[in-house]
């Protein structure tokens, strides 16, 4: 855990984990629906969290209405695989032009 890491709540909801990523120049300009999306993109793949039967290190909480995530595993999993910063990947194929 780095300093800047040190002061930092146990668990956060996407909404906060978003605004601290943002924060923290993890990443910039993002939101909790951001964030959600980025769970549902990678939960196949490198998302921490998740259930135990679906053998992810960890598991979600829940306060309230609100799933929680560790913030330390969040802010490392940002960390060792950032956001693609364009946004979305290539196009596949060129666009076609539309007729008139």
């Amino acid at each position: 855990m780095t300093n800047e890491w040190a002061n930092l709540p146990d668990n956060v909801t996407f909404t906060e984990g978003a605004q601290l990523a943002d924060k923290l120049g993890l990443y910039l300009g993002a939101t909790a629906d951001k964030l959600r999306h980025l769970a549902r993109s990678r939960k196949h793949t490198t998302w921490p969290f998740g259930n135990s039967r679906e053998g992810r290190p960890y598991e979600y909480g829940k306060v309230a209405n609100a799933r929680t995530m560790r913030t330390e595993a969040l802010l490392k999993h940002l960390k060792e695989h950032p956001p693609n910063p364009a946004g979305r990947g290539p196009d596949r194929k060129p666009r076609r032009k539309k007729q008139q």
